[in-house]
């Protein structure tokens, strides 16, 4: 039952035209950062495979952050349409695999560049210590894509323990306001219980930058992932700014989380993930308190401010366009 809608709701939030969720964070910290002439003559389509969005007299890269399931990439199966796109980018090489499965795209055309973040300020090695009485739990995603999960599985944490809390930043409003009108009475009674539940404090929607001095805060980001990910610009700002992340091996998460998060395998019975959730939940807030994860931490923060920062990718980005126009001259 916790999961049967899930489909349902996922559809209405792709085929939902104006949204402003990490995919369009992403392109305007992208357009901001390139120089001014990278982009000229260049079509960046974002996601949305539909032909009026093709420019005949441009280069046209379709940048897909979608799963391949999803309603606006199904003209992925119209050869036409393929063959207007000059490339494909994509944000992790699963998310790749399985459009070159499902789509047979041509293979020439496909290109893996992963998101990114800003980076944040260093952190200091004894941050990363438990100096206070509570653990502080995060959880930052949408309402379909695993919060359910996370709440009742605080229930259960709730009869054993109560030396943690967890902040919550999740709403509708995140897709502007027509997907909100349509879509929140759905989660009326979820948000509800999220308001009523001992150790959690609900913050409703927020800026991004507000969620990033979330994260700078937080010790874990708990994301108990029911929904395919071909990346997670949420885990990586989280990895990056310090939190152990714990999740499950959905989707393109193992790729994006590396061996640095704790994962359980993903389960279709919600029940059976619940379960397993909350018990790797409880050990891992007793490790944490134990500061078994502190080296580990360390070597993460430096990775992802690193591997994942705009100063790295903005670079992928400049030689990919670079390559692009060459082969256009050529």
């Amino acid at each position: 039952m916790v999961l049967k809608n899930l489909k349902k709701v996922r559809e209405r939030q792709s085929i939902h035209m104006n949204p402003k969720g990490g995919t369009e964070i992403l392109k305007e910290q992208l357009i901001a950062q390139l120089p001014e002439q990278s982009i000229d003559g260049i079509n960046l389509i974002g996601s949305i495979c539909h032909p009026s969005l093709v420019k005949e007299d441009k280069i046209n890269i379709l940048w897909q952050h979608l799963n391949y399931d999803q309603p606006n990439v199904k003209l992925m199966q119209d050869r036409k349409f393929v063959d207007s796109i000059d490339y494909f980018i994509y944000v992790s090489h699963w998310q790749y695999n399985r459009f070159r499965e499902v789509y047979k795209i041509p293979e020439y055309k496909s290109f893996v560049i992963k998101n990114a973040t800003h980076a944040f300020e260093p952190v200091k090695k004894e941050s990363l210590m438990i100096t206070s009485d509570k653990i502080k739990l995060l959880y930052t995603s949408t309402p379909w894509r695993g919060l359910i999960i996370l709440l009742k599985a605080i229930e259960i944490l709730n009869k054993t323990r109560d030396d943690f809390e967890v902040d919550i930043y999740s709403s509708t409003k995140i897709y502007g306001s027509k997907f909100d009108e349509n879509e929140k009475d759905k989660f009326t009674d979820l948000f509800d219980k999220c308001k009523n539940t001992k150790n959690v404090n609900y913050h409703g929607y927020t800026f991004n930058g507000e969620i990033r001095r979330a994260v700078e805060k937080a010790h874990i980001y708990a994301y108990p992932s029911i929904f395919e990910e071909t990346s997670c610009l949420a885990v990586i700002e989280a990895m990056a700014a310090g939190c152990h992340v714990v999740t499950t091996n959905y989707g393109a998460l193992p790729e994006t989380c590396g061996e640095f998060a704790t994962m359980i395998e993903f389960d279709s019975s919600g029940q059976n993930l619940i379960e397993r959730y909350a018990e790797t939940l409880n050990s891992v807030i007793d490790n944490y308190k134990n500061n078994l994860y502190k080296d580990d931490l360390e070597m993460q923060i430096k990775y992802y401010n690193k591997n994942y920062s705009w100063e790295t990718r903005i670079q992928e980005w400049i030689n990919f366009l670079n390559y692009v126009r060459r082969k256009k001259t050529s």
